[in-house]
């Protein structure tokens, strides 16, 4: 009986890795999926095209994206047009923006742009650029 006792002192205690390696891959997956819904969705907008260019810009901006469809967007997120002027008013004043890119499908009615362009400068914007695509 005193060797079936001394036996078990030996052997020690082992702790099974297998269900803490497979943990930890599940917490992997979950990370990998869920940071996956943080990206920024950008609004797939074919821009018209030009065949001079524009000097490039290095401060704070604010990007209003109108779709086809007539949707606004700020920055990635979609306004209603009856709110488009608080929310660049907010928009600008939140990240000091003196200048407004518009990005305008151009299949969209000019008269969106022109709507965008108002509320720009209601919200005291005076430098609008109209983004384009630059063929050769």
């Amino acid at each position: 009986m005193r060797s079936c006792l001394r036996r078990r002192r030996k052997e020690g205690v082992e702790i099974p890795v297998t269900p803490l390696i497979d943990i930890v891959f599940l917490l992997l997956i979950y990370f990998l999926l869920t940071s996956h819904f943080v990206k920024i969705q950008a609004l797939k907008v074919r821009l018209p095209e030009n065949t001079t260019r524009a000097s490039t810009v290095k401060e704070e901006t604010l990007t209003i994206t109108i779709s086809k469809e007539g949707d606004f967007w700020i920055n990635g997120k979609k306004i209603p047009r009856s709110e488009l002027t608080e929310a660049i008013e907010t928009e600008v004043s939140r990240i000091k923006a003196r200048r407004i890119f518009l990005e305008a499908d151009r299949r969209a009615r000019v008269q969106l742009l022109v709507t965008a362009m108002d509320a720009a400068r209601k919200a005291g914007i005076k430098e609008i650029a109209i983004k384009t695509l630059r063929v050769p």
